[in-house]
């Protein structure tokens, strides 16, 4: 009785206006069947499609054509299963008219998420009038849903993997009350007129074509040997992580192909030569990337947008495409200097759409990122893969274009971080080499801290498995700086404490040599008289100074100009 009172207060307003909004008599829903969602989102009912009447299956290949109502004022939710009771992860199509406050329509293939298809619908729904809906479903995966006595579907969808529906079921969101109308009898004048309204009536040359290619969407690959040329391969990123074995690359990618089962004839169309967008009607290829760590392939997905001629020439341009493979890092003891090369394995799933371009189409942006390592050259190199796990469906070995990145790591960073304070570390030892006392103590000391402080650094820098030669020249120094405080150590006993050498002995006659004396840089004013008197230890001891020093500058010489 409420229901009764509620839609004559409505029919009474709707006739104080000049035309409704979708133009639906309440005396059409006075023979439907009612529901009603009062709590919140929630399918507590499923209707089986094969009790109802209009439930109309006009060919083999429709899976449901539904004509439905619906009253209210947001988030109409509306639900197709192949079973009477949902989870959050099963595949279902799941309509949502006028969510988010009525403002975007939605076709999902899951509850909440996965969306096929998303439309702006600012306030398409109302709480008084109701709104004639049609779904309806092919077996190819077609998905449209209509507003009744409109030229175009308000949104289409098309599913490669089509779920076999057999039940409906009603929501709404929150706090929202919606009213349903469906399994209407369809033998009345008012429906018979919508069944037999023809939408192309009032359509463009433009608007038929396009009408008559949704209704013949098909989502099946070629049966024929359709290559797919790649004409651009635009990259925006190189990353390269040596520590991770991570090779992330972002591309953009435009493909072309040719489908003599899209074509048409300009002349009978408005002379329409090109469709651009409404990628949902025809097939289009799948690129996919081989990924070796996880010995699986996945879906180099990202369209921007699609362009059909009127001969079948398919233009595809993607969006920015993110592709992370596995690249390990080679052994090598020339770091940082090491180089290093990283596949990008493509191909397609299908065999009689194999993949196919010339080195002329990869290119890099203009403003390209780059990581620690730099790009040197790409190559292509094509293999025919027939690991078990890589084969095509139909069980053919997998044609793969193999994109080389020949990588060379930039060591700029590690020039400025690590040889400045080893080159600093060096003079500074060197240097104290001919300080006396606190200074060469103290010149030493710093030394070694910049040369410690640069040794760790390469520890963080430097993977695990690599062994650079820069190692031996670390630890040379230290080792000399090691050997020059001792030095300085027995110098200061020497001098304090140590004994006088006999003038006769073979270590004098050597310390006491002129030239060598002038070479080594010690005092040798006075060395004629020097084999008259006995010689200090100290004199030995500074002699070893000198050669330690030698030594040391000529380890530090070959590190200056040997790559390291």
């Amino acid at each position: 009785m409420r229901l009764l009172l509620f839609l004559i207060f409505c029919e009474s307003f709707r006739s104080s206006l000049a035309e409704s909004k979708y133009n639906v008599t309440y005396a059409d829903l006075d023979k439907c069947k009612q529901y009603e969602t009062i709590s919140g989102y929630n399918y507590q009912h499923f209707f089986k499609l094969d009790d109802m009447q209009n439930h109309d299956k006009d060919n083999n290949d429709t899976i449901v054509n539904l004509r439905l109502f619906v009253l209210a004022p947001k988030d109409a939710h509306i639900l197709l299963s192949d079973i009477d009771n949902t989870s959050a992860e099963a595949q279902v199509y799941e309509i949502v008219i006028g969510a988010g406050a009525n403002t975007f329509s939605e076709i999902r293939k899951q509850r909440k998420k996965n969306p096929l298809k998303t439309k702006t619908t600012k306030g398409i729904l109302s709480a008084i009038d109701p709104m004639p809906l049609r779904i309806r479903i092919t077996s190819e995966g077609l998905i449209e849903v209509t507003i009744e006595g409109q030229d175009l579907p308000l949104m289409s969808a098309t599913d490669k993997s089509v779920i076999m529906v057999r039940f409906l079921s009603f929501s709404a969101w929150g706090s929202t009350q919606a009213k349903w109308f469906y399994d209407c009898p369809t033998d009345d004048d008012t429906i018979n007129q919508i069944e037999d309204y023809d939408p192309t009536v009032s359509m463009t040359p433009r608007e038929k074509l396009i009408y008559n290619f949704q209704m013949n969407a098909s989502s099946e690959a070629p049966n024929v040997h359709t290559p797919i040329r790649m004409q651009k391969l635009v990259i925006t990123r190189i990353a390269y992580n040596a520590w991770k074995d991570s090779f992330e690359t972002r591309m953009f990618l435009e493909l072309t192909w040719t489908d003599n089962r899209t074509t048409w004839d300009p002349r009978e169309h408005g002379n329409v030569t090109k469709i651009i967008g409404y990628q949902y009607l025809w097939w289009y290829p799948t690129i996919v990337a081989k990924d070796e760590s996880e010995t699986t392939t996945y879906d180099m997905s990202g369209m921007d947008h699609m362009t059909v001629s009127y001969d079948g020439f398919f233009q595809l341009v993607s969006r920015e495409i993110s592709v992370d493979t596995f690249c390990p890092l080679r052994e090598s003891a020339d770091w940082p200097y090491e180089t290093n090369d990283c596949d990008l394995v493509m191909s397609t799933d299908l065999s009689v759409t194999p993949l196919d371009f010339n080195m002329s189409s990869v290119s890099f942006h203009p403003n390209v990122m780059q990581s620690d390592w730099l790009v040197q050259e790409i190559t292509r190199h094509d293999n025919i893969n027939h690991e078990e796990l890589f084969l095509l469906n139909d069980g053919s070995p997998r044609e793969e274009i193999i994109l080389r990145f020949h990588l060379k790591r930039n060591n700029e960073f590690y020039s400025t971080v690590l040889y400045a304070p080893y080159l600093m570390s060096n003079v500074m030892i060197l240097v104290s080499f001919w300080l006396e006392g606190t200074f060469r103590v103290f010149a030493t000391s710093l030394g070694m801290i910049l040369l410690i402080a640069a040794f760790l650094q390469i520890s963080v820098f430097v993977p695990p498995t690599m062994n650079p030669r820069i190692y031996t020249f670390f630890r040379c120094t230290l080792y000399f700086s090691w050997v020059c405080i001792v030095l300085f150590i027995m110098d200061k006993w020497l001098k304090a404490y140590g004994p006088k050498l006999a003038p006769d002995s073979w270590l004098a006659r050597i310390i006491s040599q002129p030239h060598l004396r002038v070479v080594l840089r010690i005092d040798s004013s006075n060395y004629g008289s020097l084999h008259g008197k006995n010689l200090d230890w100290s004199d030995f001891a500074k002699i070893l100074d000198r050669i330690v020093f030698l030594a040391m500058t000529i380890v530090f010489l070959v590190s200056c100009f040997k790559k390291m």
